[in-house]
């Protein structure tokens, strides 16, 4: 019997405990709500965003197109001797990296041979000068003795011995001719080039026997060095008129920077189907002699101005490829009207705005034409 008072009793505790529990949970939730401001039917909170913001005006602007490319020469020059003999003199500088000038000694064929000869051509031009001389006089005496005999009547060319002047005169040009040969054999046992060069690689030592027609090395013509690049296939467009644009070449040579003038040499006659991009050769004004066939360069290509051009900042352009533009009340609208005439990764050159705007160069997320806007003023680099 005390045992089922127990178990009452106990129930009805834990019964007014659950009671006390839920009321105090209902209590604070009133409290809480009593706390919040009731939103009137209709009500909304305006959104407004912070951005940075920039003015530009429309101006004359011309566009700078940055690649790279490669120092190449256009082609190796074999040095192949026209005579054969033995080196007596090499120069210093016939060796792989050395320069030498148009007309410069680059190494000596032992030239006795060749002098020796000289002299015995000589003597044969000599001996048949004499004969067709004797010819000529003997022609002479003839033509006396026959005006005896015979009076006014023409004499034969047998009788003035015409053949025999003729084969005279042929042996003395081909013996001129011997001694020119000679001769030009001569200056070639002195090795020179028309140009001003540098040498890719040299074998000639002194005392080797060199073989004509065998090469022995090969230099490059310093005018030779040209400027192999690639230009994105959009960019094509603004490489013409070739005479207008200004190009800079730029060169990392042992640690210091180069710059020199270059040109726009070949332009593109077809694109590379895979990567789209077009090869294209430029040129250099400036003197070139300590420029090394297969160094890196950058190029800047510079083109005339574009007028009423906006500059602004790839930043300006949302996700979404929109162009806000600020009102003077602080609210923003789309941009419109405008072309992408060129984007260099840094910044847009926009055509067809022809006022004064504000724009936003920050991110813009969730953007809505009428929204207002607090202003930053851009910062400065």
């Amino acid at each position: 019997m005390n045992i089922d008072i127990k178990q009452k009793i106990s129930g009805f505790i834990q019964l007014i405990a659950v009671i006390i529990f839920i009321g105090a949970a209902l209590a604070f939730s009133a409290l809480l709500q009593s706390g919040k401001k009731p939103i009137q039917n209709g009500q909304k909170t305006e959104r407004i965003l912070f951005v940075e913001a920039d003015s530009f005006s429309p101006a004359p602007y011309a566009l700078t197109i940055n690649t790279t490319g490669t120092i190449e020469s256009r082609a190796a020059v074999e040095v192949v001797s026209q005579v054969s003999g033995r080196i007596t003199a090499v120069n210093d500088n016939f060796y792989e990296g050395g320069r030498f000038t148009a007309g410069e000694m680059l190494f000596q064929i032992d030239p006795r041979d060749f002098e020796l000869e000289v002299q015995r051509l000589e003597a044969e031009v000599a001996s048949a000068q004499t004969t067709l001389e004797l010819e000529q006089a003997e022609s002479l005496a003839a033509l006396e003795e026959w005006k005896m005999l015979n009076g006014s009547k023409a004499a034969p060319d047998l009788v003035l011995r015409k053949p025999q002047q003729q084969e005279a005169a042929a042996r003395l040009k081909a013996a001129e001719a011997q001694l020119a040969n000679a001769r030009l054999d001569l200056e070639r046992t002195t090795f020179t080039l028309p140009f001003d060069g540098r040498v890719l690689s040299s074998s000639v030592n002194i005392g080797q026997y060199i073989a004509a027609g065998q090469s022995y090395g090969s230099v490059f013509d310093l005018k030779s060095l040209e400027v192999q690049s690639t230009i994105d296939e959009n960019k094509i467009k603004f490489l013409s008129p070739a005479e207008s644009l200004d190009v800079k070449i730029t060169a990392q040579q042992i640690g210091e920077s180069k710059s020199y003038t270059g040109y726009l040499k070949r332009s593109a006659a077809a694109l590379d189907t895979q990567t789209r991009f077009a090869p294209v050769t430029f040129g250099l004004k400036d003197q070139s002699s300590d420029l090394i066939p297969g160094s890196f360069v950058n190029i800047a290509i510079t083109t005339p101005p574009f007028d009423d051009i906006l500059a602004v900042p790839t930043t300006a352009r949302q996700k979404d490829g929109s162009i806000w533009q600020i009102r003077e009340d602080s609210s923003i609208t789309p941009l419109t009207g405008y072309h992408i005439v060129y984007n260099d990764g840094q910044t847009l050159a926009l055509s067809g705005v022809s006022q004064n705007v504000r724009l936003v160069i920050s991110s813009l997320p969730g953007a809505i034409d009428g929204m207002r806007v607090q202003i930053r003023e851009a910062r400065e680099e």
